[in-house]
C-alpha cells in the first residue's frame, strides 16, 4: 500500500481539460477591451486563483491604454464566459486520470479536490465528472490565501484529519506544486503548458496516463523499501 494519508487533486488542467476553455474566456474578455492576450499571459496565470488573473488583466487593459472595469466587474464577466463554456461542452478528464481516481476509491484513502477556481466553476466541473470522487473540496471561495500560500492544501489535510507531509498532491501548474509543496506534502506534478521542476518531494511526468496509486507510490518509496 502506498504510504500517503491522502491524495489531493488540482482541477483545471490536472485532472479535466479546462486550460483551453480559460484561455478562449481570458482572449474573448481582453479582445473586447482591445488588450492582447498570449501564451505567455496564459503561462504566467497558470493554477492562479480567479482574483490573481483579473489583477493580471486589469494591469494589461491599462497598459493598452483603455479603462479597466473595476475587479469585481472583470470576474462577474469571466465566471460568466466560463460558466455558459462549461455548460455548453462540459469537460472531459485527462487521459489516465479516471484509473487514478479509482485506485485512490478503491484503496479507500481519502481524497479531495484543491481547486483555485471558484465554488461555482469547480461545481459545474463536479458536475460533469462526479463529485463521489471526493471526499471534500476546496475552492478558491474556501480559503483566504490562495496557491501558491500552502493554506488550500493545509486546510484540506485538516478537514480530512491527516498529516500534510504523508499526503499526495497531483497538479500541474508551478504555481499549484509549490503550494502543496509548502504545505509539506509529496507532489506529481504534470507538465504539459508550464516548465515545472523537480524537487526531493516533487517529481515531474509528462502525463497521467499509464500512472495509478501502485506507481505513484513507488515514485516516492526508495527500492529498498518496496516490497516483492
Amino acid at each position: 500500500m502506498p504510504p500517503f494519508q491522502a491524495v489531493l487533486f488540482d482541477m483545471d488542467g490536472t485532472l479535466v481539460d479546462t486550460e483551453p476553455k480559460w484561455q478562449a474566456a481570458e482572449a474573448d474578455i481582453m479582445a473586447s477591451f482591445g488588450a492582447p492576450w498570449t501564451d505567455a499571459d496564459q503561462a504566467h496565470c497558470l493554477g492562479g486563483s480567479t482574483e490573481r488573473v483579473a489583477r493580471y488583466m486589469i494591469s494589461l487593459i491599462e497598459a493598452a491604454g483603455a479603462r479597466p472595469p473595476t475587479p469585481d466587474d472583470l470576474i462577474e464577466m469571466f465566471l460568466d464566459v466560463m460558466l455558459q463554456q462549461l455548460r455548453d461542452e462540459p469537460p472531459a478528464l485527462q487521459p489516465g486520470a479516471a484509473r487514478l481516481l479509482h485506485d485512490v476509491r478503491a484503496a479507500g484513502i481519502p481524497s479531495a479536490l484543491v481547486s483555485s477556481s471558484s465554488r461555482p466553476l469547480m461545481d459545474a466541473v463536479l458536475a460533469a465528472i462526479g463529485s463521489h470522487w471526493f471526499d471534500l473540496t476546496v475552492s478558491a471561495d474556501d480559503v483566504t490565501r490562495h496557491k501558491p500560500d500552502p493554506l488550500p492544501y493545509l486546510q484540506a489535510a485538516q478537514v480530512l484529519a491527516v498529516d500534510p507531509d504523508w499526503c499526495l498532491a497531483i497538479e500541474d501548474s508551478p504555481t499549484g506544486a509549490a503550494s502543496a509543496n509548502a504545505a509539506g506534502a509529496f507532489v506529481v506534478a504534470v507538465e504539459h503548458l508550464a516548465v515545472i521542476d523537480p524537487e526531493p518531494r516533487r517529481r515531474v511526468v509528462a502525463t497521467l496516463s499509464g500512472i495509478g496509486l501502485a506507481e505513484l507510490g513507488q515514485m516516492f518509496i526508495p527500492p529498498s523499501l518496496r516490497s516483492g
